[in-house]
């Protein structure tokens, strides 16, 4: 049985959603081990694109619908209303990592990328959401998101 979010009707295709995570990911990977942390900007800024305006604007995601497109790849619609969440969940996480950059809080760096990392690298590869399974649990305990 596939859960559904009783909040929201609209579907998203997860296999955009997920192509896009791995970009995420190798990004937020080069963010925490290597020194070229403006790789973090584009990031910030197609999550900005996602949370204010929608998937369909994403500039990153168009590109990836247009490739599945190209290879004839059936979409796999799931509740747009976790994955909204989530963006806007990668949105927050990623602009605290830019502000770290910005003013030079290493450590900071460190620990919210590598946490970043866990978490998308489990949507990457495990095909698990973290911030799904919390958006979940608020919206079970009443919470409006």
């Amino acid at each position: 049985m596939v859960k559904s979010c009783p909040i929201t009707i609209d579907k998203v295709n997860e296999k955009i959603i997920r192509i896009n995570s791995l970009f995420v990911f190798l990004g937020l990977l080069g963010f925490v081990l290597t020194p070229y942390k403006v790789v973090i900007i584009p990031i910030v800024i197609d999550f900005l694109i996602r949370v204010l305006f929608g998937l369909k604007y994403s500039p990153v995601c168009f590109l990836i619908k247009h490739s599945l497109n190209i290879l004839n790849s059936k979409p796999h619609l799931v509740n747009a209303g976790p994955k909204k969440f989530a963006a806007k969940i990668g949105l927050t996480l990623t602009s605290i990592l830019l502000i770290s950059y910005i003013f030079d809080f290493n450590t900071l760096e460190l620990i919210l990328g590598t946490i970043s990392l866990v978490a998308i690298g489990m949507e990457v590869f495990f095909k698990y959401c973290v911030a799904c399974k919390i958006y979940s649990v608020l919206t079970s305990m009443g919470i409006k998101l």
